[in-house]
């Protein structure tokens, strides 16, 4: 996913730390109550590897990678 408007990603690999299905509904659980449904402040994605929550705003990247110690930041790369 490619979307100018969330430029700034904070992703986390499925694996050891977040192998069950109670540690993914804690996460999204905590991302919808604290910022909201997704489409204003985020939006996500998720493929075999990991699942990348976008932010419109680098400062709720980085509350979510602090909240969430596994996420690690990264950004879009926008090709012309």
């Amino acid at each position: 996913m490619q979307d100018p408007n969330f430029p700034h990603g904070a992703q986390i690999a499925w694996g050891r730390e977040y192998d069950t299905i109670t540690a993914w509904d804690a996460i999204a659980t905590w991302g919808i109550e604290f910022f909201g449904l997704p489409g204003d402040r985020y939006v996500t994605d998720i493929n075999i590897n990991d699942m990348t929550w976008w932010f419109r705003d680098p400062r709720d990247q980085t509350l979510f990678v602090l909240r969430n110690g596994l996420a690690r930041c990264i950004q879009l790369e926008l090709t012309a």
